[in-house]
């Protein structure tokens, strides 16, 4: 199979697909170089191809420990260059004076760190009958597994998460780095073989974890943290919250972890490598979010700032006194300034608002009607002085 291809197609994804199928590997498998982009052209008069270089990603083996293994320093480049002056010969000299003066440098790892025990819960956690003798496998199984991959196994223990359901194994080795991987790939492949040989072997699905380093543990603290940032967001009113795009046992373990809230429920969202959880508000956050949120026509401030009681005096008082005129009995002006037409006062909150001939107070949609009565004869110089 050849390592590197050249494939043209109308359009670069087209083309890397392509190229993709020929060699039989994953997008992130290869390196991809584009050569040529496509052009349509006019009316198909200088049209071009999109050409696009795949070449499969290789390690060579001076650089394999670099990029694979966690704990080996990266190479660093040269130190300063001496200023030396001279002709060619004397730059070749010492060129080659300081390739054989050159010691190798010695790169000491980075020292290993114990595993430590779970916590309390997980240490005191009742182990069920039907998992003692699957438990005792999967020890036996992981030391098999390390043992042919030249790894020292030390302090393995085996422990029931029953939050999460599944098997923990942790364990020290002296070669942590191989045994994690990049990016925790080879532990991960353990487990799945792990939880892969005790399921068919038990006819029943079983979950294990193998931790070293504690490389899971603090993973699994991050998104702890995370977590209840998710929640305390949702209580806030945020109608989702995302995580990150992770791996299926990360996810599991977020989906597991928030079982039984009250406040928020769990759903994943995305294809492949996107894959993400999300949080979103239950019953009970949005009915507490809508409780202690004001109502709409809610204005801070003025609350008791109306007067509701005014006296009939008063509004009397308030209101101007008109006189009108009667077409249908007509009356001397002496009678005219004795009688007086009824008078009714609209009040709303603080403010009267007089009409004629009728008046209409209303407070707060109820309608208070004040009516001043009809004056006497006898009352006429009163009047007439209140004019």
């Amino acid at each position: 199979m050849p390592h590197k291809i050249k494939v043209q197609a109308k359009e670069i994804t087209e083309a890397i697909n392509k190229g993709l199928r020929k060699l039989g590997l994953r997008r992130d498998q290869v390196e991809v170089n584009v050569l040529e982009t496509p052009r349509k052209g006019f009316l198909g008069i200088g049209a071009r191809l999109a050409t696009v270089e795949l070449r499969q990603k290789r390690w060579s083996g001076n650089d394999l420990d670099s990029q694979i293994y966690m704990d080996v320093p990266k190479r660093r480049g040269r130190g300063g260059r001496r200023m030396n002056r001279g002709g060619r010969n004397s730059a070749h000299s010492r060129r080659n004076s300081r390739s054989l003066d050159r010691v190798p440098r010695e790169h000491t790892p980075k020292a290993n760190e114990p595993q430590l025990l779970p916590n309390e819960t997980i240490q005191n956690a009742i182990i069920p009958d039907n998992l003692k003798q699957p438990m005792q496998e999967a020890k036996d199984y992981l030391n098999q597994v390390l043992t042919h991959m030249g790894i020292k196994v030390e302090n393995l223990n085996a422990w029931w998460d029953e939050k999460q359901q599944r098997i923990l194994l942790t364990f020290d080795c002296d070669k942590p780095a191989i045994v994690i991987g990049k990016e925790g790939k080879t532990l991960e492949a353990i487990q799945y073989l792990s939880t892969l040989a005790l399921s068919r072997h038990f006819d029943t699905p079983i979950s294990v974890i193998t931790d070293t380093q504690n490389y899971w543990r603090k993973a699994e603290d991050k998104i702890d943290a995370e977590i209840n940032r998710g929640i305390e967001m949702i209580k806030n009113g945020n109608s989702v919250f995302r995580f990150r795009p992770m791996s299926a046992q990360l996810r599991r373990y977020i989906h597991r972890a928030v079982e039984g809230n009250e406040y928020v429920v769990t759903t994943s969202e995305g294809e492949g490598r996107w894959r993400k959880v999300t949080f979103r508000p239950t019953e009970k956050a949005l009915s507490q979010l809508s409780a202690n949120k004001a109502p709409a026509d809610f204005v801070p401030g003025v609350i008791g700032e109306d007067n509701t009681t005014e006296t009939a005096e008063n509004a009397t008082q308030a209101a101007p006194e008109n006189t009108v005129e009667s077409s249908q009995n007509p009356v001397s002006k002496e009678e005219q300034t004795s009688v007086q037409a009824p008078v009714q006062v609209t009040q709303t909150v603080a403010q009267t608002f007089v009409e004629t001939p009728d008046y209409t107070m209303k407070e707060d949609s109820v309608t208070i009607t004040l009516t001043t009565p009809e004056s006497s004869k006898e009352d006429t110089p009163t009047s007439q002085e209140n004019q």
